[in-house]
This record gives C-alpha cells, sequence and structure tokens, in this order.
C-alpha cells in the first residue's frame, strides 16, 4: 500500500499559517473580554489597591474613636484610621488649593482656609500618638 504524504499532513501548509493567526485572534479576544470585565469591576485603577481602599473604609472605621472633632476632620478629609500621614496631608493640601482656586468672597475663603488648618492639626496629632 502506497501512502502519499497527503495522508499524513491533510492541511495544507498555508493554512497552518491561517491556523495559528485563528488561535491568536481568539486569544485576544479572551483577554479583551478579561480586561473589559476587570474595567468593569474596578475603574479606579489598573491594580485593585482602589477596591483594597473601599473595602477597608467599609470595615468599621470608626471603630475606637470617641472623639467629635477628629471624627468630622477625617470625614472632611475623606479618610479613615487606616489611612496613613501621607494620604491625609495630600488630601489636606488638594483640599487648600481647591478653597484658594475657588471664586469665593475672600473673608469666606479665610475662615474655612482657618477651619481646615485646625483640623488638620488634630488629624495631625492623631497620627502622631498612633506613632
Amino acid at each position: 500500500m502506497d501512502f502519499e504524504l497527503y495522508y499524513y499532513f491533510p492541511i495544507p501548509p498555508i493554512s497552518w499559517v491561517f491556523l495559528v493567526l485563528r488561535i491568536g485572534a481568539m486569544i485576544l479576544i479572551f483577554y479583551t473580554l478579561y480586561a473589559l470585565l476587570r474595567f468593569f469591576t474596578e475603574p479606579e485603577s489598573e491594580t485593585s489597591v482602589g477596591s483594597r481602599r473601599e473595602f477597608r473604609k467599609g470595615r468599621s472605621a470608626v471603630n475606637g474613636i470617641d472623639n467629635e472633632e477628629l471624627l468630622r476632620a477625617f470625614k472632611t478629609f475623606g479618610l479613615t484610621p487606616y489611612d496613613n500621614y501621607w494620604d491625609a496631608s495630600y488630601r489636606y493640601y488638594a483640599l487648600r488649593k481647591a478653597i484658594l482656586a475657588s471664586s469665593l468672597p475672600t473673608e469666606v475663603k479665610e475662615s474655612k482656609l482657618q477651619e481646615i488648618d485646625k483640623m488638620f492639626e488634630i488629624v495631625s496629632d492623631y497620627y502622631s500618638k498612633k506613632g
């Protein structure tokens, strides 16, 4: 019995190229679907840092703090006791910059800036005691 090369390789060589391209296209489609799913579940960033921070915020964030002024300062800056001092200082300067750039009257700006400065001192004292 005579065997031909056709019986061992039923697909001509040019079809192998198209087969590889098809497989590559399927991989790209699945990767795109994965990226879209990840984007819709975590739109803040490419990493899961944002979702971890939101999880920590929801987890009894004010447990053990009974100081009303400190709670008000945390709420003003959008912080939790689990955040660090660098986040607090960044939020403080961003809020200060936003107030200075606003179109409020000068007296209102000064009063708000004094209030924010006082709150930041409270938060700074908290972080210095925390260690």
